[in-house]
């Protein structure tokens, strides 16, 4: 009963306090900027600085909960709930929607500083663009904070409610995340999502040509590989050339994350014979504030959000053993497998050996990390193109 007295209270109020004020101006329409892009090496720039921005103190719940509004929206039926849609009086956010329940979710609509082009131009070097705002729209809950999408601008009224419908009906999973207990960021957006649909032998698009997906293909490609005369693709830009077959392992598939950018962010996909092993090689080129600590603790947590894992496995190559600087994490999945990775950092490169295997493979996957990383050691060296 007290239940259904406040929330016929806190309807009323809104009624009342939306009849009061004047409709906002209209805006006009705004397209999402895309994410995933094409760009994997982009996007971590981008996905690391939205975790910072969803945590600050204007954007959190209690914060919300006060937030003023200045003008009204049409509001939005959702989720079960009435949602009042608002400009605020503050800078930031500059755009909420809130039902009358305090348990409810809140969104909202905050300004983004996202340095990710001028990141980026310093890695190219190449000149810094002007700094170009952006606003992301996130949702706060009483367990934390997600944010959910990227806009130019201050989306529009019907892109602002389309958008919440969506996250209410779990049409718009969160690109970053927030834990109010622990004050951990998780980068939702994993690896896999740059991988397209495997193209026929010789038949990947070049560089820019594609629908927006990653050049992908079992034989060297564009200008990002050369073929050698072993059956081995040569990375220009790194200058690792991955074997066409090692330790058991054949190559099925190069990857082109950034075929627009000249190669910064690849992967040289193998799987055994008899296919019961799959390993990943991928080469990133990162700015120099990234320490192979910080990446490294991304990718475990990407890989982990991938495949859960249900248990910790001893790693097949430990550091201990010698051989090229790396470190290494390994656990078991729920279907029994062994998976986990490897990373190394030389320059501004950075090399992860990903694996997936079975107890019996373990031999086979040590052979194959010592071989594919003593050789990334040896080949690659900075400073790269």
């Amino acid at each position: 009963m007290r239940s259904w007295a406040w929330t016929a209270l806190g309807l009323a109020m809104a009624a009342t306090s939306a009849t009061a004020r004047e409709a906002c101006p209209p805006r006009p329409p705004v397209q999402a900027i895309v994410m995933p892009s094409t760009n994997m090496q982009s996007d971590l720039v981008t996905l690391i600085s939205l975790g910072p921005a969803i945590a600050d103190k204007t954007l959190q719940r209690k914060a919300l909960l006060k937030a003023k509004p200045k003008c009204d929206e049409a509001g939005l039926e959702a989720g079960g709930a009435t949602y009042a849609l608002f400009e605020t009086t503050a800078t930031s956010p500059v755009l909420m929607a809130r039902s009358a329940s305090p348990d409810a979710p809140i969104f909202f609509v905050a300004p983004f500083a996202d340095i990710t082009a001028a990141v980026m131009a310093e890695v190219e070097k190449r000149p810094v663009p002007p700094a170009k705002a952006s606003y992301v729209l996130g949702i706060s809950t009483r367990t934390g904070a997600s944010a959910l999408r990227l806009y130019s601008s201050v989306p529009d009224n019907e892109t602002f409610k389309a958008d919440i419908a969506a996250a209410l009906q779990g049409r718009l999973p969160p690109l970053v995340s927030r834990d109010e207990r622990t004050k951990g960021i998780q980068i939702n957006v994993q690896a896999d999502a740059y991988e397209g649909p495997k193209s026929t032998l010789g038949a990947t698009p070049l560089p820019g040509s594609g629908p927006g997906l990653p050049a992908v293909s079992a034989t060297p490609q564009n200008q990002s590989f050369r073929e050698q005369p072993d059956g081995g693709a040569l990375h220009q830009a790194s200058g690792f050339t991955c074997p066409g077959a090692i330790d058991g392992f054949k190559r099925d598939r190069l990857t082109v994350y950034d075929a627009a950018q000249g190669g910064r962010d690849v992967s040289c996909g193998y799987a055994s014979s008899p296919a019961t092993a799959t390993a990943t090689l991928y080469l990133t080129k990162l700015p120099a504030q990234y320490t192979l600590s910080r990446v490294f603790d991304i990718y475990v947590e990407q890989a982990k959000a991938h495949t859960p894992s249900v248990g910790d496995a001893a790693d097949p190559y430990p550091a201990s053993e010698g051989g090229p600087r790396r470190q290494g994490r390994f656990w078991r999945d729920k279907e029994g497998r062994n998976e986990g990775l490897w990373l190394m950092q030389i320059g501004p490169w950075f090399a992860k050996l990903r694996v997936t295997y079975s107890n019996g493979d373990a031999a086979t996957v040590r052979r194959l990390a010592a071989d594919l990383l003593t050789a990334i050691d040896a080949q690659v060296k900075p400073p790269t193109v």
